[in-house]
């Protein structure tokens, strides 16, 4: 994946400016993980190694209910992801028949970059504003967050 940058254009309204917002994050998510030995990972896949760490070792058909997709679908993401060693299925100590997925070293590495890419954006969001905007904005965000 290519370095893209953006500029920000002209935004008429809040859709435009969360579009253009969101994209920056993927692209910032996309940089980070460019520069290190992941370029394997399509933005699909990182987004379910994303789900895969806020479960928390989730089964398959776990995994499939929170994605909103099919067992077989799944089955054929994680078979992937486990080739590439970033997840390994492990059985369940309660029932020998069921199957947790565990993130990997590698997929515990990519969680990392995740968040110094959190990091580059929060520090690309506070060079822009003063200290009082800054506050005013994560307080806007926490209340937007709360609501869902």
């Amino acid at each position: 994946m290519a370095s893209k940058r953006f500029k920000m254009k002209s935004t008429s309204n809040l859709k435009e400016t969360i579009t253009y917002l969101s994209d920056l994050i993927e692209n910032i998510l996309e940089e980070t993980l460019d520069v290190s030995d992941f370029s394997d990972l399509t933005r699909q896949q990182l987004h379910y190694l994303k789900v895969l760490v806020k479960m928390k070792n989730p089964t398959l058909t776990e995994l499939a209910k929170e994605l909103n997709l099919t067992k077989p679908t799944v089955t054929v993401l994680v078979d992937k992801l486990t080739e590439k060693g970033y997840i390994r299925r492990v059985k369940s100590d309660e029932d020998r028949r069921v199957m947790h997925l565990h993130i990997d070293k590698k997929g515990a590495k990519v969680n990392a970059l995740r968040e110094i890419a959190h990091e580059k954006m929060a520090e690309k969001i506070k060079s822009g504003l003063s200290l009082t905007e800054t506050a005013i904005l994560t307080e806007l965000l926490k209340k937007i967050v709360k609501q869902s």
